[in-house]
């Protein structure tokens, strides 16, 4: 358990409202030189034709760079921001992201609770937020299934917009992180909550100051990682986030900008009191359900073709 500490407010006020960013701060030398170094990235990228696979391998040094303290967290996602825009402009599978700095190893292995099979994260009496019900399949880009891939999965909670195992707040550790597996179709289902916005505790002023002057939030869009293990997969895991359309914190907002197209969902609302009382969910006055699939690259599929 997590000792108890401050509540503090890692999370807009009201998640939906506009985000406007304080034109007393902007750098128009800034937007100019960082629109610089994205053409540039991107240029060489075209130009050498680097293929996702490339790119991909590459992105993994960066990562482990960063868990050794080489490079700071952020330097992840302004790459995926500088090279996804060629490297994934014809990736005709899911779009990979960044692990984050808030991924814990060690979750909890989940048990089902019922057939599918169907998981639920691990969750406090009656979690803040409104229940969240993501479906999917895992496939490779022939439309093989991935059969028995290992999920991780990891988010926010919706009251504070804070992640469990920081000691930040109340939560036990290990609120809304568990690990699951899919079935031999690669299907996969698992309950949650809807996440919010949240801005990273600890981020260097510095750090926030460009992100001023950039136009940009300090908040991230709602997401949920999604880390997935399975033999077939090159270097045996893939990582993605999962993102909500009409997040006013996506797109140039996103202090990291790396929500893809691809990855923003549309939750589908059920209000009938007889479908909540069959998931157990009577204490809530709604739920949301979400359809995801995962197709990725597997040693076994065609080579991804250069972007």
């Amino acid at each position: 358990m997590s000792t108890a500490a401050p509540v503090t407010k890692w999370r807009p006020e009201d998640p939906d409202a506009p985000f406007v960013p304080d034109e007393s701060k902007l750098s128009p030398r800034l937007i100019e030189i960082k629109e610089a170094l994205v053409n540039a990235v991107s240029k060489v990228f075209r130009d050498k034709r680097i293929t996702h696979e490339e790119y991909e391998r590459f992105r993994q040094v960066v990562m482990e760079l960063q868990k050794m303290g080489v490079v700071h967290g952020f330097f992840d996602v302004w790459l995926d921001k500088m090279t996804d825009e060629s490297a994934d402009d014809e990736w005709p599978g899911t779009t990979s992201n960044p692990e984050g700095p808030l991924y814990v190893p060690g979750a909890p292995i989940l048990a089902p609770v019922g057939p599918g099979p169907s998981y639920v994260l691990p969750q406090r009496e009656n979690e803040p937020g409104t229940p969240l019900i993501i479906s999917g399949q895992v496939r490779s880009l022939d439309g093989t299934p991935l059969s028995g891939a290992e999920f991780d999965v990891w988010q926010c909670c919706a009251d504070t917009g804070i992640y469990s195992n920081f000691g930040l707040d109340d939560q036990p550790d290990w609120n809304l992180r568990g690990k699951f597996s899919c079935d031999a179709q690669g299907r996969y289902e698992f309950r949650t909550i809807k996440p919010v916005p949240y801005m990273t505790p600890g981020i260097p002023q510095p750090i926030l100051d460009i992100w001023d002057a950039l136009g940009k939030a300090h908040f991230r869009p709602a997401h949920i990682h999604f880390k997935i293990w399975h033999d077939d997969l090159p270097g045996g895991v893939f990582m993605t986030q999962m993102y909500f359309k009409g997040d006013p914190y996506l797109g140039e907002n996103d202090p990291g900008e790396n929500a893809q197209s691809s990855l923003e969902v549309s939750p589908i609302e059920h209000k009938d009191p007889e479908e909540l009382k069959a998931r157990g969910l009577e204490s809530y006055s709604s739920f949301l359900t979400i359809d995801f699939d995962i197709v990725v690259e597997t040693e076994h599929a065609p080579a991804s073709s250069p972007a």
